[in-house]
């Protein structure tokens, strides 16, 4: 039997550019010499492999966000409304782009795609399992529709491409420039896909929440901060700069086993500066002429000017009809992210095909979700009892200690063989 090495390059490239993604294409080329000759060979493997990795309605999305880490910074309003409006307007000129790339930089668009895949199917679980949990009629394992899929995928690419962008842009004085930019970004979307934003935006929070969870409300250092683990929404500076890392910074933390791994990557994130979607989400924009009027009032014509633009892969009404379900009785400035929602958003209530919807009657079942989400804390014992803890661990802080603490257990507490000087609380940029 000839040795593989014996195989033409043509072949060796037609093998290569067949793999499904690149998990698979990565090994291949460092297991062989002439794999990875073949493959420099062919420059347009890399590209065909992401293609079936990436499908090519996301497929600018992944650019975009490539493009996004490349921009100067700091970040400049000139800079991310001309990605925006290529991702936006002319988004072949994105994809005609993925030619010229480096083998890193698709690499990580191959990485990032695993995380929202890995994310945004760990969403849809939870979601589906909270709506078997409310109502008999819904049934049966969840297995999403190719339009459902990239409807998900879509959500937590344009968050991810939100942090970003705006991460390290040079906002104006007192952050009126970038909440200006921030509606540049979301009023590209209508009313509705920036609430399925909402959703994952809740979705992720709540997932850091309870990765987080015991590092914040047992680490001695994090007490002395007072590093609230109970609120949620745009009033924790905490899990609003945790977030604003993005989605690797979740799924690390997500996905990390030992309490010291999980402190020290959290605390990495302590010199950067929270970009805050909820806010912006639930910042009122538009018309002003419509302010008060409530939805159901809007005529046709004015229902169609919501949606800036048509998105070919997404024509499904259930979104939308969801969405005008729910918030009909509402005027304009809680169209997006309202707190009385917050039950239907953990629960992706506008990412569901309108096929899904009439088959399990999801409109019905809709109407009797809980206004608070399921992970929101309301014993004001609990609160009381994260306040004390607060008290509890800065004195060991004070007195020199560090480590992990307890209620009524100090005896993982470490102290210093000597006097040491404490650093210094980070800052919290209000």
């Amino acid at each position: 039997m000839s040795p593989i090495t014996d195989l033409p390059c043509e072949l060796v490239a037609s093998i290569l550019r067949n793999l499904d993604n690149f998990s698979s294409l990565l090994p291949s080329l460092l297991a062989c010499r002439h794999f990875y000759s073949s493959f420099t060979e062919n420059p347009r493997i890399q590209s065909e492999v992401l293609q079936r990795q990436v499908t090519p309605a996301l497929l600018p999305y992944s650019i975009a966000l490539m493009e996004a880490s490349r921009l100067p910074r700091p970040r400049t309003a000139a800079s991310i409304h001309t990605l925006l409006d290529t991702l936006y307007k002319d988004p072949a000129q994105l994809i005609a782009r993925l030619q010229t790339m480096p083998l890193p930089m698709v690499l990580r668009m191959g990485c990032t795609h695993n995380v929202i895949h890995d994310l945004a199917a760990e969403f849809a679980t939870d979601a589906w399992g909270l709506l078997l949990q409310g109502d008999s009629r819904v049934s049966g394992d969840l297995s999403l529709s190719s339009k459902e899929e990239f409807r998900f995928h879509r959500a937590f690419y344009r968050v991810e491409l939100f942090f970003q962008l705006f991460r390290d842009y040079q906002g104006g004085e007192a952050g009126l420039l970038e909440a200006r930019e921030f509606q540049q970004f979301l009023s590209r979307h209508p009313p509705w896909e920036n609430e399925q934003l909402g959703c994952v935006h809740d979705f992720l929070e709540k997932r850091l929440s309870e990765a987080s969870l015991d590092v914040v409300a047992h680490d001695i250092e994090f007490g002395e901060y007072e590093i609230d683990y109970l609120e949620f929404g745009g009033e924790n500076y905490w899990k609003q700069l945790w977030m604003s890392q993005g989605v690797h910074f979740i799924y690390q933390l997500l996905n990390e086993d030992s309490y010291e791994a999980k402190k020290a990557l959290l605390k990495s994130a302590f010199s950067s500066k929270p970009i805050y979607l909820h806010d912006a989400l639930s910042s009122p924009a538009g018309d002003t002429d419509y302010d008060h009027v409530i939805l159901e009032d809007y005529d046709h014509v004015q229902i169609e000017a919501l949606a800036p633009r048509r998105d070919d892969q997404d024509t499904d009404k259930g979104p939308f009809s969801a969405w005008f379900s729910d918030y009909r009785s509402l005027p304009r400035d809680a169209w997006v992210m309202f707190s009385d929602k917050a039950g239907l958003r953990e629960r992706a209530y506008v990412l569901w095909d309108s096929d899904r919807i009439k088959r399990f009657n999801l409109m019905n079942v809709f109407s009797s979700v809980p206004e608070d989400p399921s992970y929101l804390c309301t014993d004001e014992d609990i609160v009381d009892d994260m306040r004390t803890s607060f008290d509890e661990r800065s004195k060991i802080w004070q007195k020199g200690g560090s480590g992990y603490w307890s209620k009524n257990d100090t005896s993982k507490v470490e102290w210093p063989s000597k006097p040491i000087l404490k650093t210094v609380s980070p800052v919290i940029e209000e």
